[in-house]
């Protein structure tokens, strides 16, 4: 991937817009005694870095907007693991969305895509929240699985919209610069 100052500034830009959804907006849930439901959009932009720009994009977008966002607004202390499911909600779309023929690769595609990440992650976060505070994985994971999953057509949808406004937004870029 050819890196431009176009991309980069968008990359960037995704990033920032993920720290904010993701750790200023969210909503939290209590369950069991502990934070275990966080109800947030800061995986959207991850994701729609990693759809614009390929997987290494993606999965760097994630990794700097978790890294970024716990130093800045730390919820918990911070762990590895977190980070590594950003990655994932970054990497991960794009190789399922590449999958699929270009002409073929709708709303439906990018909610298959958007529904086996938010399982993936789901799982894992969950793993890495049972490890921190040390709460079996199978008490944790049916409600936090719920409200990922219940997120999964909003993400699609967003998502979708996003990826039709930026590929408008660059033809329209492209025909000025010409």
């Amino acid at each position: 991937m050819r890196i431009t100052t176009k991309k980069l500034t968008t990359l960037g830009l995704l990033v920032g817009v993920s720290i904010v959804l993701g750790r200023i907006v969210p909503v939290i849930v209590p369950f069991a005694g502990i934070q275990a439901l966080r109800i947030s959009f800061g995986q959207v932009p991850v994701m729609l870095a990693g759809l614009l720009f390929g997987p290494a994009a993606g999965a760097v977008t994630g990794v700097l907007a978790d890294f970024i966002g716990s130093s800045l607004f730390p919820i918990g202390p911070y762990f590895p693991g977190f980070t590594l499911s950003y990655a994932v909600f970054g990497f991960l779309p794009v190789i399922i969305w590449r999958q699929f023929p270009r002409q073929k690769a709708g709303y439906w595609t990018l909610f298959l895509a958007v529904f086996v990440t938010s399982l993936v992650v789901s799982i894992l976060n969950t793993l890495w929240l049972a490890i921190l505070s040390r709460q079996a994985v199978w008490v944790l994971l049916p409600p936090r699985l719920l409200a990922s999953l219940l997120q999964v057509p909003l993400h699609a949808l967003i998502l979708h919209y996003s990826m039709q406004g930026y590929e408008a937004y660059s033809r329209s870029l492209s025909r000025q610069s010409s």
